[in-house]
């Protein structure tokens, strides 16, 4: 029995001692949590910083960049292993291992595509709490905010500091044309061509589209709709926590200029006024209809096709019509399937591992209907995407926030490690015994 318990009325100095140690300890977990997600958002800003004043940037340097972050998660990956997490990552290694037999060589971003994913999961888990989750979204958006009405104001400013482009050429990422880094230094999305043109308020903000710290538009847009999930998936006794959230997302999808999330968030809207109970469980579902759509558009849809919607999911439609049984157990090489999302993800990780991957999502134990929606929501987000995008998905800057929050809504953090508590709480029980009976003669 703590001392402190036992005697409230004799020992309050004990009481204000036992709260002094603990609080520091809670702050520096908080402190890291959010350090942790912030820098997982912003480090391709710092890079790109970087690369643009400093020294070049490079993959191997975004590559170190990302494993530090992943490492710096260790104190609180600790604190409880979770055998599921450690289960499916060892199927995943012994999968892609032996699809690497099949194809020749291994594929390392695979592995990172994967692993990024559980980490954050693992990470969220071990938080377990939503109150910190909203905290780290609210740190997060005053950074994507500020930088994104510099870059919205300040252009010139912005990219004397920011060359998104050459960060983006240094990394391999794009080859260099030059009537095009004459013109902006932004990433190649980041000005709406003539002819497409914006399609949210384009006579009051341009052809310019806001990509913030995430370097590029559809980033931030994807971050948006994210938001928007957190945000529709509260409880209504949580009414004004959605409506900032939401808020929010609203003015940085405009900023963006976000197509994707125009056309998500209001299904999500309708999703959130429409569902309810077990209902919510039809999302399941979302990529099989998602699949089917695009094979369906494929073929309607032979000839050339714009870049637009209807042209991105009938490239995705073109891309699995042209499957062969290697490219779908992922034991094939596979050209870089650049906007087809499930092109890529079956072929880099094969159709059975694909199945295990998305019902894993469906088989977590949610405590409320808070983590039931937010499920809902992630499940359409991740079916549309990868209908319309290729490697969105994993992006590091945002697959980090998707899963961080999905594994916070299990609401069972992890343990405080045990060397971090007051000595009296280390003790072992006759101790306690011994010091209170003490106490009691004393005060006798």
């Amino acid at each position: 029995m703590n001392l402190a318990q036992g005697f409230p009325s004799t020992t309050p100095p004990v009481n204000t001692a036992m709260e002094a140690v603990h609080e520091p300890v809670r702050r520096f977990d908080e402190r890291l949590i959010i350090g942790v997600l912030v820098a997982a958002t912003c480090y391709q800003g710092v890079l790109c910083l970087m690369n643009t004043k400093f020294m070049g940037a490079s993959v191997a340097l975004i590559g170190l960049a990302e494993a530090m972050i992943m490492l710096a998660c260790a104190p609180m990956l600790l604190r409880r292993v979770l055998p599921g997490v450690i289960i499916l990552a060892a199927l995943i290694g012994a999968v892609l291992c032996i699809c690497a037999m099949f194809i020749g060589h291994v594929n390392i971003k695979a592995f990172r595509d994967l692993f990024i994913p559980l980490c954050f999961f693992w990470f969220g888990c071990n938080v377990g709490r939503t109150d910190i989750a909203d905290r780290v979204l609210k740190y997060i958006i005053v950074v994507v905010m500020s930088m994104g009405l510099c870059e919205l104001f300040f252009l010139d400013t912005y990219t004397q500091y920011f060359d998104i482009f050459s960060y983006y050429v240094s990394t391999g990422n794009l080859q260099p044309i030059t009537e095009y880094v004459r013109d902006s230094k932004l990433q190649l999305n980041g000005i709406r061509p003539e002819g497409i043109g914006r399609t949210l308020f384009p006579g009051l903000l341009g052809s310019h589209r806001i990509s913030s710290v995430f370097l590029e538009p559809v980033s931030l847009g994807n971050f948006a709709t994210m938001l928007a999930a957190w945000g529709l998936s509260k409880d209504k006794t949580e009414m004004r926590q959605m409506a900032f959230f939401l808020t929010v997302a609203v003015i940085l999808m405009v900023l963006s200029d976000s197509r994707f999330a125009l056309t998500l968030v209001p299904l999500m809207v309708a999703m959130r006024l429409i569902l309810s109970g077990s209902a919510w469980v039809l999302a399941a579902f979302s990529p099989f209809v998602a699949v089917a759509l695009v094979i369906v558009v494929g073929m309607a849809i032979p000839d050339h096709v714009g870049d637009n919607i209807s042209g991105r999911l009938a490239m995705s439609g073109w891309a699995l019509l042209d499957f062969d049984l290697g490219m779908l157990f992922g034991a094939a090489s596979a050209p870089f399937f650049g906007d087809q999302g499930y092109a890529y993800l079956l072929s880099r990780f094969g159709l059975p591992l694909t199945l295990i991957l998305w019902f894993s999502i469906w088989l977590l134990p949610m405590p409320d209907e808070h983590g039931l929606r937010f499920r809902a929501f992630a499940s359409v987000y991740i079916a549309l995407i990868l209908s319309v995008s290729g490697t969105s998905l994993f992006a590091f800057k945002s697959a980090a926030i998707l899963w961080f929050l999905m594994g916070c809504l299990l609401k069972v953090p992890a343990p405080e490690n045990p060397l971090k508590k007051p000595l009296m709480e280390r003790l072992p029980n006759r101790f306690h015994s011994n010091a209170e009976f003490i106490r009691r003669k004393d005060a006798h």
